[in-house]
């Protein structure tokens, strides 16, 4: 996934080194912060929305989970270039990041089974909001089950002796290659519920003339492209004898916030309240932050007038 393997000298073994885990790549940061901004002026206009709707609240508690991701990841970055804290909070940051990414791919196929469900009668009766919460609490543990391979590697990379790190090589690219054959596993099963229950939705639709939001049936049935990319990006990691992907590793971390964070770009292209209640919130911050210039400018202004005054007198 993210971590980098790199080759010894010694029988070309792969070792982890937290020195080289990833390069600077200024790319990267000037796509990550502005995508963390906009999933949270998504998340604000999804709050005064959600009530009425259970996709949406299932929305806004995924939502939150991709921006503490997007969070981890601008952490990660921004620990691994200043040195600013202990590893172990680094490391920390990349487990919460391996474990944002199976929380998302779980959370998606239960948005693909609400949009399914809601063309039955007793849609309202297994998607009300406790009900979504024990969704929620199996899909925490199951995601955290899931973490635990390439989590638990982090950790012992952390502690053990970097002076010992070829003993762990093999392991080591072992326990990566389950990571990632855990997540390539739980796209291609969200892919698979994306896609029966969008042609069986659209059965139902066509068959029975419901009254139904299809613009939300689009942010599931889309998202099953980012699915697919980092599936083959993943696979063509495992393939590869020395673990590393022949396309750069720093690819691997855009096409992950991709993935995240494609939901709060397809919700408001295909939804138009959304996408209007989104623009007048940009509107609104632009108007305050006009407002708050120009009583800045005025302030600076009166400042001056006021030292000149000083100084004629």
């Amino acid at each position: 996934m993210s971590i980098s393997m790199s080759s010894s000298p010694v029988g070309e073994i792969n070792n982890f080194h937290f020195e080289t885990w990833r390069l600077f790549d200024p790319i990267y940061l000037c796509f990550l912060i502005p995508v963390t901004i906009h999933y949270i002026l998504v998340l604000k206009v999804i709050s005064k929305l959600q009530e009425s709707n259970s996709f949406l609240f299932i929305f806004a508690i995924l939502g939150v989970s991709d921006v503490i991701y997007c969070f981890s990841m601008l952490a990660c970055e921004l620990l691994h270039h200043t040195q600013l804290l202990p590893q172990f909070v680094f490391v920390c940051c990349v487990v919460t990041s391996y474990y944002g990414v199976f929380f998302n791919l779980l959370s998606n196929g239960l948005l693909s089974l609400n949009r399914f469900c809601a063309t039955f009668v007793w849609y309202t009766t297994y998607f009300n909001n406790a009900c979504i919460k024990i969704y929620f609490l199996i899909i925490s543990v199951v995601a955290l089950v899931a973490t635990l391979p390439g989590g638990i590697l982090m950790f012992i990379y952390l502690f053990k002796d970097y002076s010992l790190a070829a003993q762990y090589g093999k392991t080591g690219l072992e326990s990566f290659n389950t990571h990632r054959s855990i997540i390539i596993s739980m796209m291609i099963c969200d892919g698979l519920v994306g896609c029966v229950t969008s042609l069986s939705t659209m059965y139902r639709l066509r068959k029975y003339k419901i009254n139904y939001d299809k613009s939300l049936l689009l942010v599931t049935t889309l998202h099953i492209f980012p699915d697919t990319l980092v599936t083959l990006f993943n696979l063509d990691m495992i393939f590869q004898v020395t673990g590393e992907s022949k396309y750069m590793n720093e690819l691997s971390r855009m096409f992950l916030v991709f993935l995240v964070s494609f939901n709060s770009l397809t919700i408001v292209c295909t939804n138009r309240q959304i996408r209007q209640e989104y623009f007048n919130l940009l509107l609104s911050l632009r108007q305050i932050f006009w407002c708050s210039s120009s009583v800045r400018n005025t302030l600076t202004n009166l400042t001056t007038v006021s030292k000149e005054r000083v100084t004629v007198f």
